[in-house]
């Protein structure tokens, strides 16, 4: 059973929307510092989506990080049961993920605008009256948009879209959406 969360199509032309006009309004200026990354390569923050909770990014180099996070909260849940995966009401639903990335910058200026992919896995833990299986395994390959600042400095604003192949406790394919902020420290 593939289960795919539809991300509503106005949600896309939004951000499309907004890409463009930072594009066209920050094009041809001159580049600006900003902290994060360089001053300050290690940041903490939330994302909402999936997963919803704690994130973290340390950059290791100009254009690798490792970024990681810890939900207690999933907009899909989910778990393994005998029939495979379904819906499940009464579960808490623990999930840790660590992802290597690839930066690249698209545009800098007041707002410094860059693209990422990655690869990493995630692990899950349920507590579920029907589960099968209390624990699941996934690859995944993050790509994302982040934006940094000139003001704050210490600031970094991101959009994902995660791919997801879940391997144990069997197979599943899920797009994982989330956006949030990271305060690089």
């Amino acid at each position: 059973m593939v289960a795919v969360p539809v991300v509503s199509r106005s949600f896309g032309i939004a951000l499309a929307s907004v890409s463009v006009l930072l594009m066209l309004l920050l094009g041809p200026n001159a580049a600006h510092a900003t902290e994060v990354g360089t001053t300050r390569p290690t940041g903490i923050g939330f994302a909402v989506g999936e997963p919803t909770g704690i994130v973290g990014k340390h950059y290791v180099g100009p254009e690798n990080a490792w970024d990681a996070g810890l939900s207690f909260f999933s907009l899909v849940s989910k778990c393994h049961s005998k029939t495979g995966f379904e819906a499940c009401s009464n579960q808490t639903n623990i999930a840790v993920n660590v992802d290597f990335l690839w930066q690249y910058p698209l545009l800098q200026g007041e707002v410094n605008l860059s693209w990422h992919f990655g690869a990493g896995g995630r692990v899950w833990l349920f507590s579920a009256d029907q589960a099968a299986d209390n624990f699941a395994l996934a690859a995944r390959m993050p790509i994302g948009v982040d934006m940094s600042f000139r003001k704050p400095e210490f600031l970094e604003a991101f959009i994902e879209f995660t791919p997801s192949l879940t391997v144990l406790p069997g197979i599943d394919f899920n797009l994982e959406p989330a956006i949030g902020l990271r305060f690089f420290f």
